[in-house]
């Protein structure tokens, strides 16, 4: 996503959408309420009342946005609400329905915009690391592809185990297969970064077989497992953490470590009473709430989401951190807590 121009105070930002990946992120940015403006297609009339044809052209619109709804396939967003600006011939008050798709230019305004909500708009116009993950030994290889969006298995290798002295060259193809495999799924461009983990000693087989300029983006690591848990035990490997920055859906993980590790020191808040509880006592170093407890809210009424929205302006208030969950990976052990949790200072 790039921002073109924008004037917070205003509360006006115009933008442009450069993949689906910005589309998930607006799913949750744009919000009831808000206005979009742009040129979109709409049908107007033209001629005399009597004989009067509807044609469809491009007009400049502004609408006050009542519903968001986001293409099964992530190839665009639909903005639905009221017309408040426009053409002359078009009347105020008609519905009409905004499509943003890659390569739409458009303003987004909204009366106020929160720390956590600019943050994740200013966070989506960096380049997001992609992450290809191997887990790997001697018997099964699995790849991972770690995007914005969260984890997805992308394949399976089995190998042939060698059991005998003699049976070595089938290992070394196996390894060999895996290196192919990784070629492969880079030749595509999405992956700035490769994560290979395999328990003890194999890494070293995987790394003799990589290409020169496999190895100048790949990071290799011990892991105790090939199990998709072992994702989250890369993250705590020192020569995976400086890719954490570039990753959102890894520095999402990330944060889930850190809410875990607060549960279990007795220092975490979950659920929207004891959040709101910790926030207006000030004691909320961190608040963590997932896209899918935002649409709850939603769904609850603008009472709920009203609420939910005052205490992450609190907990900002008084120098708290918000952080909004959109991978799957991680939203679903947050959801698993009510969907909003607060780490506490004391």
């Amino acid at each position: 996503m790039r921002i073109r121009k924008h004037d917070w105070k205003a509360g006006e930002v115009s933008l442009t959408v450069e993949g689906s990946d910005d589309l998930w992120t607006l799913r949750t940015v744009i919000q009831p309420g808000d206005t979009v403006k742009g040129s979109t297609e709409r049908k107007v009339k033209v001629g005399s009342d009597e004989k009067a044809a509807a044609v469809r052209r491009r007009v400049f619109l502004a609408v006050k946005a009542e519903k968001v709804e986001y293409a099964e396939d992530g190839s665009s967003l639909r903005v639905l609400g009221i017309i408040t600006d426009g053409p002359d011939d078009v009347p105020r008050g008609d519905h009409h329905s905004f499509i943003l798709e890659e390569g739409s230019e458009f303003s987004l305004v909204k009366a106020a915009w929160p720390k956590y909500v600019r943050e994740k708009l200013e966070q989506a116009t960096k380049l997001d690391a992609a992450l290809l993950v191997v887990l790997f030994d001697r018997e099964e290889a699995r790849f991972f592809g770690v995007t914005r969006r969260g984890v997805e298995e992308l394949s399976r290798l089995k190998g042939d185990v060698a059991k005998k002295a003699v049976d070595e060259k089938k290992a070394a193809n196996f390894y060999q297969e895996i290196v192919a495999q990784m070629v492969q799924y880079d030749g595509r461009g999405l992956y700035r970064h490769i994560v290979a983990g395999a328990p003890a000693f194999w890494k070293e087989y995987v790394e003799r077989e990589l290409p020169a300029a496999l190895k100048t983006k790949t990071v290799l690591t011990t892991i105790s497992d090939v199990d998709r848990t072992a994702i989250r035990e890369l993250l705590a490997r020192p020569e995976v953490r400086k890719l954490l920055h570039e990753s959102s859906t890894m520095r999402e993980l990330a944060l889930v470590e850190e809410v875990m590790a607060a549960l279990g020191r007795d220092r975490l808040a979950y659920g929207i009473l004891d959040v709101e509880d910790v926030v207006g006592q000030g004691n909320a170093a961190a608040v963590i709430i997932t896209e899918n407890a935002f649409a709850k809210a939603r769904s609850d009424g603008e009472q709920a989401f009203v609420r939910l929205e005052d205490a992450l302006r609190r907990c900002e208030e008084s120098r708290g951190e918000v952080h909004v969950l959109a991978s799957d990976e991680a939203m679903r052990k947050i959801d698993g807590l009510g969907g909003v949790a607060a780490i506490r200072r004391w």
